[in-house]
């Protein structure tokens, strides 16, 4: 029997752990983090008899103790938020990961939301060995994956809630069949950092375009990209759409008005209609 230690949280953790509990796979242990939530790692270790932990293990010495004695072949790490140890993964013959993107691009937090910031028509998942160096390892399989133009950051995940086990799966499937991951090009390696909900400030001296993109990436239920009327009343923005010139007078870059219950805004190359948003959370 293929046994496996988990480490996984949210919805992607929950989707992944409810798969391959159907399955001929024995989870021994599961680190993760308290939601308890329906759709949730914590909760279905409760329902399901199976021990877990929301312990840092870098920190915890008991854990480190209990963990260290485990024997299993995998570890899987799906959207946890801790670092794993060294040492740790080490313990196991295939350490996986899988990771928002079509790596060696886009290493990093959030990749599918910088994708959709950065104007990319395309990204994926990737399953990986993971390494002490964050999203460097080999790569075991990958699902490439359309950003439509109306895609947001939450739409994006929610098609990675479908996917990610079908990857982890055939992941496992070739491993045990022999196959030998591949050593992820460096050359062709980007990163994108951790966001902030203080990132989201929008930028008016870009273009139309970009604007929009960043916008819906930022959509709820993510914190919103934002901007500040000439009152000083500040806006969330979930939705944009560039219009042609309106019949007002926007002289400066920036500049914002009300018209028919929208806003619109001069931007660097063109005018911005903001249709869905929201002023002072209301």
């Amino acid at each position: 029997m293929t046994t496996v230690v988990f480490a996984g949280f949210g919805k992607l953790g929950y989707r992944c752990i409810s798969t391959i509990h159907k399955l001929n796979i024995k989870i021994l242990f599961v680190l993760t983090h308290k939601d308890l939530s329906s759709e949730s790692v914590d909760r279905f270790c409760q329902e399901n008899k199976i021990n877990f932990s929301y312990s840092d293990l870098r920190k915890d010495k008991n854990l480190q103790l209990d963990l260290y004695q485990t024997s299993a072949k995998y570890l899987i790490s799906i959207n946890y938020r801790y670092i794993l140890p060294r040492q740790y993964l080490e313990k196991f013959e295939y350490p996986l990961n899988i990771h928002g993107s079509l790596l060696p691009k886009y290493r990093g937090r959030t990749p599918h939301v910088w994708a959709i910031i950065n104007g990319e028509n395309k990204t994926g998942i990737t399953c990986h060995l993971m390494e002490e160096s964050v999203d460097t390892g080999p790569i075991i399989h990958q699902i490439e994956i359309v950003i439509g133009a109306y895609d947001t950051g939450a739409d994006l995940l929610s098609k990675f809630e479908k996917l990610y086990p079908d990857c982890l799966l055939v992941s496992i499937e070739k491993l045990e069949n022999g196959f030998l991951p591949i050593i992820q090009n460096d050359f062709a390696a980007t990163y994108f950092g951790k966001r902030i909900p203080e990132m989201g400030c929008l930028d008016f001296s870009k273009s139309a375009k970009s604007l929009v993109d960043f916008i819906r990436a930022l959509a709820k239920p993510y914190p919103g990209a934002f901007c500040y009327l000439g009152n000083g009343t500040r806006i969330t923005v979930n939705k944009a759409e560039i219009i042609q010139a309106p019949n007002v007078e926007l002289v400066d870059t920036g500049m914002i008005i009300e018209s028919d219950g929208c806003y619109i805004v001069r931007v660097s190359d063109g005018f911005l209609r903001f249709i869905d948003f929201e002023i002072n959370g209301n």
